[in-house]
């Protein structure tokens, strides 16, 4: 070691793995061995000599490099391992490197110096020119830029960490960041994740031995911790001593696997996350602990806000949550809970919690970088469900669910006539990979809000807050084509709203009420639907008057329930007066009312008056052009349409085109299941059929008839229709 490194006081040998085996990790571990050492006869790809392991804290990633060190240092390789969690530490490292490559002393100390060639360039000419085959490891690498150079990023591939150039070389880096554009195109990545229940059983074992009981109940416990090796550690070392020194003999001792599990489950309960769990909290001590001490020192930083923001985070549903839209800095100010944080100090917060393994920071690569919902922060479940549990978060849980909605009341449509493109409206196409991600956290805080079963204390307009987003939430399940999943989330929400006491008929509870009746409706449960809607329309009138938006909504969707149940006139009529209404309200080319223009040319399809409907769906799309982007749904559901009337009226050739361009477009292929979507590709099978091609026919049926069952079940007219079609196609 150079006297410079001995004087800092860093090392680069490689940690040595306690007596327990790795588990879980074989494979990857072989995977690396073979980059290193590729068999007899194959060379590797050039990527493949810069591994990346990434995953969660505490899943394993150090202890797998470990093992690579291990039985590559055992090969005779040279082996050196560097702390990236500082500058300083993989500068030192990285010259304790260039000595043990023998250069010289004083060519060291001027290169440090900055009075020679770059430091970097030095190790790295050493390192590819070595006759010996060597690994070097950063490890804990959370922070990529300190292995970039000083002007660019890591992908780069010019900072510290390079891709050797050598065939002895292998460079393994451990870290929390998984984004590809950060290692670069010349590195392979590995997610190091949670451990299978057979593999979390071996782990327990492993610290506990047989004493707690049986490998599978082992496996069952170690399901239930969700594989994450810190939970199942602090497990295993619970469980060991309490069987080496077995104090007491009550029956809320924690023993077995089968114990600790079920501490687990009572804990989950809502009478035991009010009132506690002795014998749980000894159970999950080890676990916890970890945490609360990492949040200890985080406070002892300076960070004392670490802690309640992470208990704020526990709070929202068990998701990714997109903290550049929910965690407004202005807002979270205002609650006595957090206290001033301004965007820098949330910014530090949120970071320390990702170092030390409490959350982990992440970019939805499916979105544009510059989405506001892109950027997301994850808790680990176990580490959610624990710290939701926990007694100062049971004490302040009323308190954490104002906060929550105060932050998640920034989501709501504040004026309906505003410029939609400012506003996270379920409604629109190009919303819908955002609320993708807003929906998951933003319905957790919503029914854990409706569940608990009391009204805000300090703020009850928050009451229409979570009712409100609710809506929203349903809006946006609706619109993507799932009523089964609207309805199940819609009828738990009622039914919070009954235990809370809301009258049913207020404004907040009717938008619930409406919202449950389409989805009613888009499952076929027709009858259901207009009784419903036919309460909630005078009611709304009652409180709106018969042209306000929310009842023209409702009169909407009992019209096509009329119409769905084969009461063509009947709805025709009733949308005529919807339409008329739709003009003074809201204008004769707004969405609303072009939806229910839709609505009425497809009452006139039903009559089969084709001409009639062709004008009228021709004019629609002629203004939706004019407004609309080409590709934009909705548009693309009034060309379904179009088509319908052209192959009833024997165009059957300029039917199928259409309709395989709208399946080609990019909007029909990122909502290949939505029912509207399938039911474009019902009519192209009936075009298929038309021109003889029944072979491709009965392909395209098949997966119709599939993917209704599945969506709107057996009995759904439409799943029925396809059958229908399907079965006279074969028959035929």
């Amino acid at each position: 070691m150079t006297s410079s490194t001995q004087d800092i006081g860093f090392s680069i040998i490689p940690p040595r793995r306690n007596r327990l085996p790795l588990r879980g990790r074989d494979e990857l571990v072989e995977t690396i061995l073979r980059a290193a050492e590729p068999p007899a006869g194959t060379s590797r790809a050039p990527e493949e000599a810069t591994q990346i392991l990434w995953g969660l804290g505490g899943c394993g990633k150090s202890l797998t490099a470990q093992e690579v060190a291990r039985q590559l240092e055992e090969r005779g390789r040279l082996v050196w391992w560097i702390s990236a969690k500082d500058s300083a530490r993989v500068s030192a490292g990285m010259r304790e490197v260039a000595g043990q490559l023998q250069a010289p002393e004083n060519q060291l100390d001027l290169a440090w110096a900055g009075k020679a060639r770059s430091p970097v360039e030095l190790v790295w000419d050493l390192l590819n020119n070595s006759p010996r085959p060597w690994l070097l490891i950063f490890d804990n690498a959370d922070e990529p830029t300190l292995l970039a150079p000083a002007d660019g990023q890591v992908a780069d591939g010019t900072g510290w960490l390079r891709q050797p150039r050598t065939p002895n070389g292998l460079v393994l880096v451990t870290t929390r960041d998984g984004r590809r554009d950060t290692w670069g195109e010349w590195s392979t990545m590995h997610l190091v994740d949670e451990l299978s229940p057979a593999d979390g059983a071996q782990v327990l074992v492993d610290l506990a031995g047989a004493a707690p009981g049986t490998q599978a109940q082992a496996t069952r416990l170690a399901a239930r911790l969700k594989g994450h090796p810190l939970a199942l550690r602090g497990a295993g070392t619970y469980l060991a001593e309490a069987n080496r020194i077995p104090v007491g003999t009550s029956r809320s001792s924690i023993r077995t696997y089968d114990d600790y599990r079920a501490a687990l489950d009572h804990r989950a309960g809502t009478s035991a996350r009010r009132n506690g769990s002795s014998g749980f909290d000894r159970a999950v001590r080890p676990v916890v602990q970890s945490w609360e001490i990492s949040l200890d020192l985080l406070a002892n930083r300076g960070l004392d806000q670490a802690r309640p923001v992470l208990r704020l985070l526990a709070c929202l549903g068990d998701a990714p949550i997109p903290y550049a839209v929910l965690l407004d800095p202005v807002r979270l100010s205002a609650s006595p809970l957090i206290g001033e944080i301004g965007e820098d100090r949330l910014r530090d917060v949120l970071r320390s919690l990702a170092d030390f393994a409490l959350v982990d920071l992440g970019v939805i690569e499916s979105l544009p970088a510059q989405s506001p919902v892109a950027h997301v922060v994850t808790l680990h479940p176990l580490v959610r469900e624990l710290i939701r549990d926990l007694p100062d978060v049971v004490t302040e849980r009323a308190a954490y669910h104002e906060l929550v909605l105060d932050l998640l009341d920034t989501l709501r449509l504040r004026d309906p006539d505003r410029p939609r493109e400012e506003e996270f409206d379920p409604d629109e196409p190009d919303k819908w990979a955002s609320w993708h991600v807003l929906a998951p956290p933003t319905m957790g805080a919503v029914l854990d809000f409706l569940d608990g079963g009391d009204l805000p204390r300090l703020r009850p307009d928050l009451l229409d807050v979570a009712l409100d987003l609710a809506r929203l939430i349903a809006r946006y399940i609706l619109a993507v084509g799932l009523p089964g999943q609207a309805e199940i989330f819609l009828e738990r929400c009622l039914a919070g709203c009954r235990r809370i006491g809301v009258d049913l008929d207020s404004r907040p509870a009717l938008s619930l009420r409406h919202e449950r009746a389409r989805a009613a409706l888009e499952q076929g449960h027709l009858s259901w639907a207009e009784n419903e809607l036919r309460l909630i329309i005078p009611a709304r009138e009652n409180l709106l008057g018969r042209e306000h938006r929310n009842t023209l909504a409702s009169r909407h969707k009992l019209a096509r329930t009329i119409l769905e149940q084969g009461r063509w006139r009947d709805a025709e009529d009733e949308l005529r007066d919807i339409v008329r209404a739709e003009y003074r309200v809201r204008g004769p080319e707004d969405r609303d009312t072009m939806t229910a223009r839709h609505s009425l040319a497809r009452a006139i399809v039903y009559q089969g008056r084709y001409a009639d409907a062709r004008a009228e769906l021709t004019e629609i799309l002629e203004i939706r052009l004019r407004h609309w982007a080409p590709d934009h749904f909705e548009t693309l559901t009034v060309r379904h349409t179009l088509d319908i009337c052209r192959l009833r009226e024997g165009e059957v050739d300029e039917a199928l085109a259409d309709l395989r361009e709208i399946l080609s477009t990019d909007a029909a292929k990122r909502q290949v299941q939505h029912v509207a979507m399938i039911a474009a590709r019902h009519t192209l099978a009936e075009c298929l059929i038309a021109t003889g091609a029944t072979a491709e026919a009965e392909k395209v049926l098949v997966g119709v008839v599939e993917d209704r069952r599945r969506i709107l079940g057996d009995d759904h007219g439409d799943t029925v229709r396809a059958e229908a079609d399907l079965k006279t196609l074969r028959g035929a």
